[in-house]
């Protein structure tokens, strides 16, 4: 069978959140695709929750021993077969129709390379916490950055062409969550693409539901984490002298600090501050960590 196109989703410790993700999936019609279920797990519930799925051939579980979801969606970039790969996480719900929009786009635009989809927050939600949403609005990028004061793409909700990362390489290791700067991932190979020359398209009619939603502490952690991988994935650019890098890092953090600020006079709370000392703290450590020039990615010590 020719496969038209892969998903895969990295899952850890979540048999609650991977299963009825995978179900999902598996609810896109066809049996042109795959879905690759890449799981490090520290215990077997995640496996035994998907067993369910072991008998519809589409369907393939892979356990890794590595650790990050960038890492686990670099196993499954090696792991799967298709030309074209979507990439989801555990606590996400595509729509149904999520595998074939994303091929005919691929199929329609020849020259898009990474796609970002709209990532939505099921309204009975709303409210309850902060979790990453993504409107998209300019349809694309081409050969320039998406500007800091506009929502870029989330992992959550991606694909691109298999073309792409045997040019440029996967996913960055150390950035992602469950990495030791726990997001950025897609920023920083949505600067890679653009820069190496690819399109980057914005794709509203691709849609996933988002039901990560973090309340209270455990989002303010979040919001500090973002802020940090930002600042090291920027800073990793300009190290790197990847172009215009050093403009972009300054618009993002102008921009940030600017709206901080402005929320602190006007007694806006939480005035966003701490996502200012989040991308100085990337930055900082970004400095002493070794990176692969050739691959443009940080190496572990």
């Amino acid at each position: 069978m020719t496969l038209r196109i892969s998903a895969v989703v990295p899952t850890r410790n979540r048999p609650d959140d991977a299963a009825p993700c995978a179900g999902s999936i598996l609810g896109n019609a066809g049996d042109d695709f795959e879905l690759v279920m890449v799981d490090q797990s520290d215990d077997d519930a995640t496996e035994r929750a998907l067993a369910v799925y072991a008998g519809d051939r589409r369907f393939r579980y892979v356990r890794s021993s590595s650790r990050g979801a960038s890492a686990a969606r670099n196993v499954g970039v090696e792991q799967s077969t298709a030309p074209i790969i979507a990439f989801t996480d555990d606590d996400c719900r595509v729509s149904t129709d999520w595998l074939q929009q994303t091929s005919s786009l691929f199929e329609r635009e020849p020259e898009a390379a990474l796609v970002f989809g709209k990532v939505s927050i099921p309204d009975e939600l709303k409210g309850k916490g902060f979790a990453a949403e993504f409107e998209p609005h300019q349809r694309a990028y081409y050969r320039e950055f998406p500007p800091a004061h506009v929502t870029w793409g989330l992992g959550a909700n991606m694909s691109a062409r298999r073309s792409m990362f045997e040019r440029l390489g996967t996913f960055d290791p150390l950035l992602g969550p469950g990495s030791p700067f726990r997001a950025g991932e897609e920023y920083d190979l949505a600067i890679r693409a653009l820069a190496a020359g690819y399109k980057v398209v914005n794709a509203a009619e691709i849609a996933v539901f988002h039901l990560g939603v973090r309340e209270g502490d455990e989002a303010s952690k979040l919001m500090r984490g973002y802020g940090r991988a930002v600042g090291a994935t920027l800073t990793k650019h300009v190290r790197l002298g990847t172009r215009k890098s050093k403009v972009l890092f300054l618009s993002w953090f102008t921009h940030v600090a600017g709206k901080g600020l402005l929320n602190a006079v006007r007694g806006k709370r939480p005035t966003g501050l701490g996502l200012v000392g989040g991308m100085l703290a990337g930055a900082y450590l970004s400095l002493s960590q070794p990176i692969d020039r050739a691959r443009g990615i940080y190496t572990h010590r």
